[in-house]
């Protein structure tokens, strides 16, 4: 059952999940003694990383993987990798509290027809390939990582990473988790905020929408999800 948390205080509702995502990473640990936790970039990922720092937690069990990434190199701005690490990774590395590779980034090759997919499949293969927790956070047409409504990605049937070059959202050229590998999370976090994100979280409660038409409902079929909002 998908379990809606609501706050109208923006920043106090980002908190929330950060402490909740964590207690679903701390369960993790303690069944199977390491977890596997899948991020995307954006505003309120950066926001939930500050609340994270602050939690208790033995990190260096913890591997993170990127939900989504821009074709760009690690260090560029707009890296969801690099936002991982300047926000949560490397406070956390400087503290001592985990290995930096643990932190596991999405290595653009642009001389590779898969632009590096297969590498990052193997590496994630080599921890089982399958998330424990995830976060995701909707956008303005209820799209989750690099799956749009109505496009290639979200019927995409590849189990693993998928590339593309013509992302409805600039820029063009991405990276994402497939759908069905996002659903192998036992736990997911969905931030839905911000007035922008009402019209798709009406569509996310609407049972004859299918997933196709907004992609952020791929997280009611996992067992454990948590939808925060600060939409009524």
């Amino acid at each position: 059952m998908t379990a809606i948390i609501r706050d109208q205080d923006h920043e106090r509702l980002l908190q929330a999940a950060g402490r909740h995502l964590c207690e679903k990473v701390r369960a993790v640990l303690a069944a199977r003694g390491r977890a596997i936790l899948a991020v995307p970039g954006g505003r309120s990922a950066a926001t939930i990383f500050q609340t994270m720092l602050r939690e208790e937690l033995d990190w260096r069990r913890v591997h993170f993987f990127i939900v989504d990434e821009r074709l760009v190199p690690v260090d560029h701005p707009d890296s969801n990798f690099k936002l991982l690490r300047d926000h949560l990774v490397a406070p956390l590395a400087q503290a001592g509290r985990i290995d930096p590779g643990n932190a596991h980034p999405f290595v653009f090759d642009p001389g590779s027809a898969d632009r590096g997919a297969a590498r990052y499949e193997r590496e994630l293969a080599g921890l089982g390939f399958r998330y424990d927790v995830v976060l995701l956070s909707a956008g303005e047409d209820g799209h989750v990582g690099a799956l749009f409504p109505r496009h290639h990605s979200v019927e995409d049937r590849h189990h693993g990473f998928i590339v593309m070059d013509d992302s409805p959202k600039p820029p063009p050229g991405r990276m994402t988790s497939s759908l069905s590998l996002i659903q192998t999370a036992a736990a997911a976090v969905l931030i839905f905020a911000g007035e922008a994100k009402r019209e798709a979280y009406g569509r996310f409660n609407d049972e004859s929408c299918a997933v196709s038409g907004c992609p952020a409902k791929l997280v009611l079929a996992i067992g454990d999800a948590a939808v925060f909002t600060d939409l009524s």
